[in-house]
């Protein structure tokens, strides 16, 4: 397996979110639910931005010109998807460039447990797609909590979806 199925599986479970979440009262989205990042819109934004952080500031070594974005700019679910297909875009780009060289270059964690800690790009977009699945699961337990279903695509489901 390539860690880009992955990468397009997260893709995928991530516009099943967004289409959950638009569905709500926009109250409902931007309401503080406990979680992590209190509301769903910004448990949203959060495993959004984790991607456009790695795939456009850590990866390319810009890190330091990273700046979080005001998640109360993000007033509906217009500027959330378009977020979302914006980070897309520039992953989609990124992984078509991906040769194996690059996939094995090693790349500097700006949070690491030490100076310079290292991390393959490997195993930097596998830590990406693991991290958004954790907050799925924050965004289920908060629709499960509203009494509603949550969205769930298995991945050999999404594999045999593929051509």
């Amino acid at each position: 397996m390539q860690v880009s199925d992955l990468v397009r599986y997260n893709h995928v479970v991530r516009c099943l979110y967004f289409e959950a979440l638009a569905k709500l009262p926009w109250s409902e989205v931007i309401a503080d639910k406990g979680l992590s990042f209190n509301s769903m819109r910004n448990v949203f934004l959060h495993l959004t931005l984790v991607e456009d952080r790695w795939i456009s500031y850590i990866i390319p070594e810009r890190f330091k010109e990273w700046v979080d974005p005001d998640f109360n700019s993000f007033t509906d679910n217009v500027s959330l998807k378009r977020y979302m297909e914006q980070v897309k875009e520039r992953t989609e780009d990124y992984l078509g460039k991906l040769s194996l060289e690059e996939f094995n270059r090693e790349i500097v964690v700006p949070w690491g447990d030490k100076p310079n800690t290292k991390s393959t790009i490997d195993t930097a977009l596998s830590h990406m797609v693991i991290e958004d699945m954790i907050h799925y699961g924050e965004l289920s337990a908060a629709l499960w909590q509203m009494g509603l279903e949550a969205p769930y695509l298995g991945f050999w489901r999404y594999k045999r979806m593929l051509p």
